[in-house]
């Protein structure tokens, strides 16, 4: 059973850059996102700088802009409490990239990955496609659990780059679509996300 989402104190970091965009609401989630897939919008609340998600049920926030070429960035970190005995139950959630109409559930988009045991991983949903890139558990320095991972995700005339924790973890091209959402999942387990934020490329 999944506990309580846990009210945490932190001191939020601000991620400085130039030109790029904050998407972290400041009162209402509704300010940069769209509540979508079977998680409502109670699902997502703020708390203390974060936009914090309960896990349940499935869903996904998606951006209200449309984007093609950009750099993304963004951390999370799960809720601890987790109590699984294999990989197999690690928590999950993650981001979608170049996200459109939902098909069974999720987006047609790529995704990358939040699971735990699989962060780095970048590959398509639902009829998305990436050449190239690399998928499961194939990064080896890992944060302790519940600890905050920072991605970087550079999309460019179809290429898209992901650096992990600052280290280059994987690549692909020829992505499809070539454009679209940029989206925070609810998948299973509460979440926290913090410092997400865009920058448009030309």
């Amino acid at each position: 059973m999944l506990k309580p989402l846990l009210l945490v104190s932190i001191t939020v970091a601000a991620w400085a850059g130039d030109g790029f965009v904050s998407l972290m609401p400041r009162k209402q989630i509704s300010e940069h996102w769209t509540a979508e897939g079977k998680a409502p919008a109670e699902a997502w609340t703020l708390r203390d700088g974060m936009i914090a998600c309960t896990g349940q049920p499935f869903g996904f926030l998606r951006s209200k802009k449309v984007y093609r070429n950009f750099v993304l960035r963004a951390e999370w970190r799960f809720q601890l409490g987790w109590e699984g005995k294999n990989a197999d139950d690690w928590p999950n959630a993650g981001f979608f990239i170049h996200a459109h109409e939902i098909k069974d559930g999720w987006p047609v988009s790529l995704e990358v990955q939040g699971y735990f045991g699989e962060a780095g991983s970048l590959f398509g949903v639902r009829g998305g496609k990436i050449t190239g890139a690399k998928r499961g558990p194939f990064v080896k320095d890992r944060p302790p659990y519940g600890s905050w991972d920072k991605y970087e995700i550079t999309s460019l005339n179809g290429k898209i780059s992901v650096m992990l924790n600052g280290v280059l973890v994987n690549e692909g091209t020829g992505a499809f679509p070539p454009d679209g959402n940029v989206c925070l999942q609810s998948e299973g387990w509460p979440v926290y996300y913090r410092n997400v934020m865009i920058k448009e490329l030309p």
